[in-house]
């Protein structure tokens, strides 16, 4: 790593030849693993990247034991270095790290904004400031990108960059083309073309240029290396649009006429000469009015112009899918209005009425017909078959610059016939299915569309009421947006209510809506088949019948989303069968995979679906499909409870069904627990009413491990509340015994001891009377941790020793180790120093020898305060290092932050300020995330005090 002079006046990060810090006049260079881990973090600005990622990016194939550590230690010294310039961006947030950047501090960020100007410049014809914008964004490069880092990530990092750069200039070259600019191009083509000698595009530029020059030669000679070198290296010829351009030159055809400034940006004509000029053809305008109160959509209408940019040398085919309600056809009109000149032979538009309610979907042959009359064929030259019909249009618009729209396809098989056969036109559908055919068949562009963001939805409330009415009621504005779920259709009903009503206050419509039993009524106009139940039927029936019985059950699941093994339980079906009918509703745009294997609906969609079960399926079958997916669920967190506990006596419930997960170790299970978790918390919430109060214990049970390794404690408390009135109800002294454990456990977890007293002496009158010697152990367990906590160690050794000779009686040898292991804590806490020494030994060595890693990472961490206090900080960072590790592989994330803390104090205690400076960081960042008030007061305290010494 290097220093040097620098004048930037503002910190930025740069990617765009040596990975460098600028600050304060300052340059840093890194390199080597340094520089891989900084460029890793900065490729991902402002998103998490995990350990096992920074480590793979660091050393490729790193130990599978030990790299969370080295990454952490790297971090330390990045950190130290940043710092030293007052660069003090990465942050801690589990599973790894993430590097938090304002605007305008990396070079990389800065390149592609500048080439996101430019590209919106050249699609609405502003040529000279698009090649302004070009030319600031190839500006921000220094040199080969991540100069001075080796290793595979950083080669293939630097190839992806290095494309960045190239698609820029070949871009900004095109506008030059465009301009007549040939002589710059030439010039600055021929050197690119050497670096990158198997670029076609940039090759067809410079050999265009030559032509257009009067250079016929050198542009063949271009092209002629070209070629060798494609054959040579890759086996493959060039391109069929690279031959023709080659062939033109070879017939010595004129060079094309060069452009005026004026049209550089206009579309050029290929195929088939125009009609003479006396032909008279009609030019058709077809397009429906556009949208007066169009918002938003830029990162769509982008993609869209890219369609323009294509139609030229291809028929290009758009595919704009979504939900109804979702703004497809106004996102179309938009476009399509904005782009007309581009179109100058007419522009067709056709709702094929895919969906809808009031008749069957427009057979292609009706459209066929439409479209040739309005293209001036007589009606009597019109063939009757569709075959037939479909090749005439296609004749029709051979050599014609012609934009179709065809609003709310069915199919594919209802587009195909429609779409031209010649370049020069471009094709734009909308459909409520993705129409993905249509890709393997045209190469169309598949555009998703989906809800408003807030910011979105917000601005075209504020289009519509104005913002000193939107400023007037803020709160009633946010539930507005809330349950609207950025849904154009929602947000345009609840305008036109309220601009129907100008004397109602916004607080009327909220109140509506905070209701979901009137939330449907209250986004409906009153005109029929213009509100969104009208919408969602008309999707709702265009399914078959096993995908609308699965569309109804989905919208009654508990939870957020669902996983594809839970919702065969709910449908009664195999797994691959529920997998076909969840894609024909994710087809369909009525569910959506946000991640592999979950799907989720749109809050309104489900509602609608909640409904429509309520009608259409009789409530013994809802309830059958709820019951099946509660067992499942119930036996799924016990199995992953399993994995993350081995050690935790089972509770007897029903096997895991075919399908469901398997839990391979506890990485896997906590990560099944954390997709699922909103799912259980809200199956639980069902169970009294399914009277299925077994379920009700058992998930509080299966959810507990989790819960508390994460610090969830309202979440934990609430379960064994849900837990203890269904004990309540079964009667079973054993079950209550075991829920009033857990609930004074979670209790105590949430300080109100006196609840915890009351359910864990209740506990251990109940385990005393059944002679069950393990469980009450367990208890004592508790109520010893919960004492020595919450101020009393002397009373809390009591019931540790309690506990200890217990599980001696039992004979279990991991319970005894837990027993020893909270002796020697509590001992610790009174100053019995030799005493806790001995007690945790005993417990270490027995938790390695049942390999039961979480129970050794609480002995490792008194063991590291007992070393912190009598003054061996050294090996304390040893104790606690081990610990910590432990800790993050379990997913402890409550003690890891406590473990933390205390290596940050055993940093600090042997003068290393940065290092304890940065323990403390990531405690911080973790008791934030648990809202551990108290805590985070107390280590920013640490962090204050450290800098006023530093």
């Amino acid at each position: 790593m290097e220093r040097g002079d620098g004048g930037a006046p503002a910190m930025i990060f740069r990617l765009l030849g040596p990975v460098q810090l600028e600050a304060g006049g300052e340059r840093i260079v890194f390199s080597g693993r340094q520089g891989a881990l900084l460029a890793a973090l900065l490729l991902n600005a402002d998103r998490v990247v995990s350990t096992q990622r920074l480590a793979e990016a660091v050393w490729e194939r790193p130990s599978p034991g030990g790299s969370a550590s080295r990454v952490r230690t790297l971090i330390s010294e990045l950190r130290r270095t940043c710092a030293a310039v007052g660069a003090d961006a990465i942050v801690t947030q589990r599973p790894g790290y993430v590097l938090r950047l304002a605007s305008g501090r990396l070079d990389l960020a800065c390149f592609q904004s500048q080439v996101a100007l430019a590209r919106e410049a050249a699609a609405a014809g502003r040529s000279e400031a698009a090649l302004g914008h070009y030319d600031e964004a190839l500006s921000w490069w220094r040199g080969a990108p991540l100069g001075g880092i080796n290793g595979s990530f950083a080669e293939a990092q630097a190839e992806w960059l290095d494309g960045l750069r190239l698609d820029a200039l070949e871009e900004r070259l095109s506008v030059l083309l465009a301009l007549g600019r040939d002589t710059d191009v030439v010039t600055e083509a021929r050197a690119p073309a050497g670096e990158a000698p198997l670029r076609e595009r940039l090759h067809g530029q410079l050999m265009q240029a030559l032509y257009r020059s009067g250079r016929r030669s050198e542009a063949l000679e271009v092209y002629r290396r070209f070629r060798d070198r494609m054959v040579e290296e890759l086996g493959l010829e060039p391109t069929d649009e690279l031959r023709r351009l080659q062939q033109r030159i070879l017939r010595s055809d004129a060079p094309p006429r060069r452009p005026d400034a004026s049209r550089a940006s206009a579309p050029r004509r290929d195929g088939p000469p125009a009609p003479a000029a006396g032909a008279c053809l009609p030019v058709p305008g077809q397009l429906p009015a556009p949208p007066a109160s169009f918002t938003a959509r830029s990162r769509e209408l982008r993609e869209l112009d890219r369609l323009a940019a294509s139609g030229s040398d291809n028929v290009g085919v758009a595919v704009i899918s979504g939900p109804g309600g979702i703004g497809k056809t106004w996102l179309a009109l938009h476009w399509a209005h904005a782009h007309r000149d581009g179109y100058p032979d007419g522009q067709l538009y056709a709702n094929l009425r895919g969906f809808d309610d009031a008749g069957e979907p427009v057979p292609p042959s009706t459209v066929l017909r439409r479209f040739l009359e309005a293209l001036g064929v007589p009606p009597a030259a019109i063939p009757l078959e569709q075959e037939a019909q479909a090749a005439l249009y296609r004749s029709v618009l051979a050599g014609r610059r012609v934009l179709v729209v065809l609003d709310n396809a069915a199919d594919s098989a209802q587009v195909t016939p429609l779409i031209p056969g010649r370049p020069g036109c471009a094709v734009l559908v909308t459909s409520r299915n993705r129409l993905v055919s249509l890709n393997a068949t045209h190469s169309a562009r598949l555009l998703e569309v989906g809800p408003f963001s807030d910011e979105e939805a917000r601005r075209m409330l504020s289009r519509h009421f104005g913002p000193e009415t939107m400023a007037a009621d803020p709160a009633s504005v946010a539930v507005l947006l809330e349950h609207s779920g950025g849904l154009p259709l929602a947000l345009g009903v609840l305008a036109a209510r309220a601009t129907a009503h100008p004397g109602f206050p916004l607080a009327v419509l909220a109140q509506e809506l905070r209701d979901p039993a009137t939330r449907l009524d209250a986004l409906e106009t009153g005109d029929r088949g213009a509100g969104l139940r009208a919408v969602f039927a008309s999707s709702y029936a265009a399914l078959d019948a096993r995908a609308a019985r699965l569309f109804l059950l989905l919208g009654t699941a508990p939870g957020p989303d669902i996983g594809l093994p839970a919702a065969a339980v709910l449908i009664g079906l195999p797994a691959a069968e529920t997998r076909a009918l969840i894609s024909m509703l994710e087809t369909a745009n009525l569910v959506r995979q946000p991640s592999p294997g979950r799907y989720r609906m749109h809050d309104l969609v489900r509602l609608y679906a909640a409904e429509r079960a309520g009608t259409d399926l009789p409530a013994e079958t809802r309830k059958q499909a709820l019951a099946r997916l509660l067992t499942a669920y119930t036996a799924m967190a016990c199995a992953a409870d399993r994995a993350l506990f081995p050690h935790r006596p089972a509770v007897a419930g029903a096997p895991p069904q075919e399908g469901a997960p398997v839990f391979e170790d506890a990485a896997a299970a906590l990560a099944w627990f954390e997709t699922e978790l909103p799912c259980l918390l809200a199956a639980q919430l069902l169970t009294p009413a399914l009277g299925m109060d077994v379920e009700g214990w058992q998930l509080a049970w299966g959810m507990n491990t989790f819960l508390l390794r994460r610090s969830y404690t309202r979440e934990r408390l609430g379960s064994w509340k849900i837990a203890l009135a269904a004990a309540d109800r079964l009667d079973d002294p054993h079950t209550t015994a075991v829920v009033h454990w857990h609930t004074g456990y979670a209790y105590a977890a949430a300080a109100r001891i006196d609840e915890a007293v009351h359910h864990l002496d209740r506990a251990l009158e109940l385990f005393e009377k059944m002679r069950d010697r393990s469980r009450l152990a367990q208890v004592h367990h508790t109520m010893g941790w919960m004492w020595s906590v919450h101020g009393r160690p002397r009373r809390g050794l009591g019931h540790a020793q309690a506990a200890l000779r217990l599980q001696r009686e039992v004979g279990d040898p991991i319970w005894e180790a837990n027993a020893l292991s909270a002796v020697g804590w509590i001992r610790l806490q009174l100053g019995e120093h030799e005493e806790a020494r001995a007690a945790c030994e005993q417990a270490l060595a027995l938790f390695r020898r049942h390999h039961d890693r979480g129970s050794e990472a609480a002995t490792l961490d008194s063991l590291g305060m007992l070393a912190f206090r009598q003054g061996d900080y050294e090996r304390a960072l040893e104790y606690y290092g081990r610990c910590l590790e432990l800790r993050e592989g379990t997913g402890n994330a409550f003690q890891a932050a406590d473990t933390l803390v205390a290596l940050g104090d055993a940093h600090q205690a042997l003068g290393n300020t940065a290092e304890a400076r940065a323990a403390w960081r990531d405690a911080l960042a973790l008791y934030g995330s648990q809202h551990r008030r108290a805590e985070i007061e107390r280590v920013g305290q640490r962090l204050e005090g450290s800098a006023v010494r530093g």
